[in-house]
C-alpha cells in the first residue's frame, strides 16, 4: 500500500493550535516566511488548503480538522505504546448520560480495578464520537449508530424504552387507548427516544402529545412524571421504586435500543476496558 508523503506536520499541529502564523514561528522559533512555506508544501501534499484568513486569524478548514483529529489520536497512541504502563494509566470513558448514569457507573463500581483510576463523562451522543476519534478517550458509549472507517462499534446492552406515568395519568392513558394531548416531559437525549417510541407504537399518526417541561437530565423528568405533572418515554433502567411511577403499555412487543461501545480501529487497548465490556455483555439488557 502507498502513502503519501505529508511534510511537516508539526508545523501544521502548531499552526492549528495557534491559529496564528506570527504565533505559531515564536513556538517553533523559525521565520514566518519558513512557517509559511511549511504550511504551503504540506497543503500541496495534501491538495486542499488548510487554512481561511480572516482578519487576523486563521480558520481551519474541514480538511485542517480532520488532519488535526487523526494526528492527536495517534500521536496519544504512540506515546501509549512507548511507556507501556496500559494497566496503570487512568481508562477514560464518554458516554451518553442515562446509560453512563445508571448503567455503566454501577458496573464500575462492581471493580475495585476499574473504580480505582476513572474519568466519565457525559456529554451528548454526537460528543461521544468526537472525542473517540480525537483520542480523548479510551472507550465511548452511545446508543445511536454510526459508519466511520476510523470506528469501531460492539452492541454491548439493550435498553427498553418504556412511558411511564404518575398513578393519575397512568389510570387515565389506560382508560383510553392513543388519549390525545398528553403531556409530555422531555429530556435532552429524549427527542430520539420519544420518536422511536411513537413511530413503533402509532406509526405515522401517532397522537398529539406536547411537551410541557424540558430538562438536561432524567432525574428531573422523573420527578416531575411523579408528582402526576406528565408522562415521559424513558429507559426501563432508571424506573426505581423511590417513585410512583407506573409502565404503560400499548399492546405491543417492549421497543429495545442498542447501546455501542465506540472505540477507533487499530488503537491500543487499555485493559480495563477489556474487563469493562465483559461485564456489560454479561448483563445485555435492564429491567422493563
Amino acid at each position: 500500500m502507498d502513502f503519501p508523503e505529508l511534510p511537516f506536520l508539526r508545523t501544521f499541529v502548531i499552526v492549528y493550535e495557534a491559529r496564528s502564523i506570527t504565533a505559531a514561528s515564536a513556538r517553533l522559533h523559525r521565520t514566518q516566511p519558513t512557517v509559511s512555506y511549511q504550511l504551503r508544501r504540506l497543503e500541496e501534499a495534501v491538495g486542499a488548503p488548510l487554512f481561511e484568513r480572516r482578519s487576523a486569524r486563521l480558520v481551519p478548514t474541514p480538511m485542517a480538522d480532520r488532519l488535526f483529529r487523526f494526528l492527536s489520536g495517534f500521536a496519544r497512541d504512540v506515546q501509549l505504546v512507548l511507556r507501556g504502563d496500559e494497566e496503570d494509566r487512568p481508562l477514560e470513558i464518554a458516554a451518553v448520560s442515562g446509560f453512563g448514569r445508571y448503567v455503566l457507573f454501577p458496573r464500575v463500581l462492581e471493580s475495585e480495578r476499574l473504580r480505582r483510576a476513572l474519568t466519565l463523562r457525559y456529554p451528548s451522543a454526537e460528543e461521544v464520537f468526537r472525542r473517540v476519534l480525537e483520542g480523548q478517550v479510551d472507550v465511548g458509549f452511545s446508543y445511536r449508530a454510526t459508519v466511520h472507517p476510523r470506528l469501531v462499534l460492539e452492541p454491548v446492552y439493550e435498553e427498553k424504552l418504556v412511558l411511564v406515568a404518575g398513578p393519575a395519568w397512568a389510570r387515565r392513558l389506560r382508560a383510553q387507548a392513543g388519549f390525545q394531548d398528553v403531556p409530555l416531559v422531555t429530556y435532552d437525549e429524549g427527542d430520539y427516544v420519544v420518536g422511536r417510541w411513537l413511530g413503533h407504537h402509532f406509526g405515522r399518526r401517532h397522537p398529539r402529545w406536547y411537551s410541557t417541561a424540558h430538562f438536561e437530565e432524567l432525574e428531573e423528568v422523573l420527578e416531575l412524571v411523579a408528582r402526576g405533572q406528565g408522562v415521559a418515554v424513558v429507559p426501563g433502567f432508571c424506573i426505581t421504586r423511590e417513585r410512583p411511577l407506573r409502565v404503560v403499555g400499548w399492546g405491543k412487543a417492549a421497543l429495545t435500543n442498542t447501546i455501542y461501545a465506540v472505540q477507533r480501529t487499530h488503537a491500543p487497548v487499555h485493559p480495563a476496558v477489556v474487563e469493562l465490556l465483559a461485564r456489560l455483555r454479561g448483563s445485555r439488557s435492564g429491567p422493563a
